[in-house]
């Protein structure tokens, strides 16, 4: 019987991120399954859902400790950007948020075409693969 790593092993087909993994892993640490029900669990990397979830992620931090209007932030960045199709945020700390373009062309200009600013505050983008903790992600130089 294959235990709860070997099984994440197998579903993972061992070639996805490290970050990644750990974090699977500690999720399904906290599920507490116990190895006969841990059996049922599969993970199908290849699922369109699951892919189109973590497709054209960027994770977003404004440079500052003050406090500001989460909805003024994500109107002046849709105006900055001014995507073609939707722009979606979820702020996962004060001011720090996973940002999904709807297509390639937007995610560039998103990620090349700055620096961007909000109310006179750096805001810097890195890529994200949808899957590592934000917190691990380490936000610190903005191309110029």
């Amino acid at each position: 019987m294959a235990s709860p790593s070997d099984a994440h092993s197998a579903a993972s087909g061992g070639g996805g991120v490290t970050a990644a993994k750990t974090d699977l892993e500690d999720f399904f640490d906290q599920l507490d399954l116990n190895e006969e029900e841990f059996e049922d669990v599969v993970i199908d990397e290849d699922d369109p859902e699951l892919q189109e979830s973590a497709r054209w992620l960027a994770l977003a931090r404004v440079h500052t400790e003050k406090t500001f209007s989460q909805g003024a932030f994500y109107k002046d960045m849709r105006a900055a950007w001014n995507p073609t199709q939707s722009v979606r945020f979820r702020p996962v700390d004060p001011n720090r948020f996973v940002v999904q373009a709807s297509c390639l062309g937007d995610w560039e200009r998103m990620m090349m075409h700055g620096p961007w600013l909000f109310r006179n505050w750096a805001v810097l983008l890195c890529p994200y693969d949808g899957f590592s903790r934000t917190e691990d992600v380490s936000i610190i130089h903005m191309p110029i």
